[in-house]
């Protein structure tokens, strides 16, 4: 990232975190509580002196976290939770970075896929395991000719947590799923046969799926978290010294 990038991406953050202080300090201090409508982008713009590109990213986040509302005729107002409970929530947002750790996404990742695999063993339906299937083969057909196939690859984990059937999972690996695509391109593959072994790990997860086990999903999803973090950290360590 040049320097003009970088400096660009600051402004954003400190112009955001204006919104943030603002509407913060204003709930604290019982200028607004839930149900109140808050000042609009325009007003919040000139009061601040910040673009209103900037007002609107803010509040478009605090909207996405379900701390403001907007309603038809009424304009955008505080959500209906207790003021301590929204000003702690405001401030955990604004810390948000917009790039996470590699070993931070790791972690959660690692979560959420192990629940995933469980899950849609129980739960796929007939189209959840037919689309889990087509992204299966679709990443062997790549990985056959030696080539990368890190859109399948994701594509097959996000049809899982879909065949979970848990909203709150698919949104949150759909949510982490372009960091990992973007941490993948980066890694410096060392290991010619490393996508034909991902896709026998896929292997053993898709069957494990269709065989509606449980227990065998989830065991073959945290075998091949386990590889993955292993290729990631351990050969990348390797590689790079």
């Amino acid at each position: 990232m040049n320097h003009s990038k970088e400096q660009q991406v600051s402004d954003t953050l400190e112009g955001e975190l204006m919104v943030f202080r603002y509407i913060r300090e204003q709930i604290i201090f019982g200028n607004l509580k839930a149900g109140d409508k808050l000042p609009s982008e325009r007003a919040l713009s000139q009061m601040l002196k910040v673009s209103r590109g900037y007002v609107r990213k803010a509040l478009s986040r605090l909207d996405h976290y379900g701390l403001i509302r907007t309603l038809p005729q009424r304009g955008t107002i505080v959500a209906e939770l207790g003021s301590k409970a929204i000003s702690g929530l405001i401030a955990s947002i604004a810390s948000f970075q917009d790039a996470f750790s590699p070993i931070d996404l790791f972690d959660i990742r690692e979560l959420l896929e192990i629940y995933a695999a469980r899950r849609a063993a129980v739960e796929a339906t007939p189209e959840d395991t037919e689309e889990i299937f087509r992204w299966h083969m679709e990443f062997k057909a790549k990985a056959d000719n030696g080539k990368r196939a890190l859109e399948e690859d994701h594509l097959l984990h996000i049809a899982i947590a879909k065949a979970s059937k848990n909203a709150v999972c698919l949104s949150l690996t759909s949510y982490i799923t372009p960091q990992i695509i973007a941490l993948n391109e980066k890694f410096p593959e060392s290991d010619p046969d490393r996508f034909i072994n991902t896709y026998r790990e896929h292997d053993r997860i898709v069957k494990a799926i269709v065989a509606k086990n449980g227990v065998g999903a989830e065991d073959a999803m945290r075998n091949h978290m386990y590889a993955a973090r292993q290729r990631r950290f351990v050969e990348a360590r390797i590689v790079l010294t």
